[in-house]
C-alpha cells in the first residue's frame, strides 16, 4: 500500500506542474494550448511511464508471500526512481537554446531514471523467487517488458549526445525487444503452460 501510495503522488505531481491555458477568447484559449503542447506530453510520456512501471510493480509483487528487510530496501530504490519522474519530466520542458551536450544530460538524466527503475523491478523479480521459492515468487515470465524498457532508454542515453531524437529508442526498444521475445521465447513459454 505505500508503494501504492508513492506512485499516486508521484502521478498527481506531474499534474501539479501543467500550465494552465489562457486566453479571453478561443482563439487565444488554442494558441495557449499549442504554444505549451511540449508540456502537455512530457506530462504524457511520464504518466504512460510511472502507470506502466507501477503495473510491473503489481505484477511482481502479485504472488509474493513473504518480504524482507532486503526486499524493502530493493523496492525503496525503486519507488525513489518513481519519486524523481516529476522533477526529470520539469528537466525535459525547460526552454532554453541548449546545446546537444545539454540536451543529452536532460534527456538521458530521465532515460537513465527509467532504465535504474526497471533494473530495481528486475531485481525485485529474482530477488522474490529466491525469497519465495518453488514458482510462488513473482511473476516467473513477463520480464520483456523490463528488458525493452532498458534497452531503448539505456541506447538512447549515448545517442542523445549525437542528435536530440534519441527520444525514438523510447519507442522502438521495447516494441522491438516484445517482439523477438515473442518470437523466440513466447512459444516455448506457451508450451510449458499448456503442458
Amino acid at each position: 500500500m505505500f508503494s501504492d501510495a508513492v506512485v499516486a503522488i508521484a502521478i498527481t505531481l506531474l499534474a501539479l506542474e501543467l500550465p494552465v491555458p489562457e486566453g479571453h477568447d478561443v482563439s487565444e484559449f488554442w494558441h495557449s494550448v499549442r504554444a505549451n503542447d511540449g508540456h502537455y506530453l512530457a506530462f504524457l510520456i511520464s504518466f504512460l511511464v510511472i502507470a506502466m512501471a507501477w503495473g510491473e510493480h503489481h505484477r511482481v509483487f502479485r504472488t509474493a508471500l513473504r518480504v524482507d528487510t532486503r526486499l524493502r530496501k530493493i523496492n525503496l530504490v525503486w519507488l525513489m526512481m518513481i519519486i524523481l519522474n516529476p522533477f526529470a519530466t520539469k528537466m525535459l520542458i525547460e526552454e532554453g537554446h541548449d546545446t546537444v551536450a545539454t540536451h543529452a544530460l536532460r534527456w538521458g538524466f530521465y532515460a537513465l531514471l527509467q532504465v535504474l527503475g526497471n533494473v530495481a523491478l528486475l531485481t525485485l523479480t529474482y530477488y522474490l523467487r529466491t525469497l519465495n521459492p518453488a514458482g510462488t515468487g513473482a511473476g516467473v515470465d513477463g520480464n520483456e517488458g523490463s528488458y525493452g524498457v532498458i534497452i531503448g532508454f539505456g541506447l538512447s542515453i549515448p545517442v542523445f549526445f549525437a542528435t536530440t531524437n534519441a527520444w525514438v529508442l523510447w519507442i522502438l526498444g521495447p516494441l522491438l525487444t516484445q517482439r523477438v521475445y515473442r518470437r523466440f521465447w513466447g512459444r516455448g513459454d506457451r508450451e510449458l503452460r499448456d503442458a
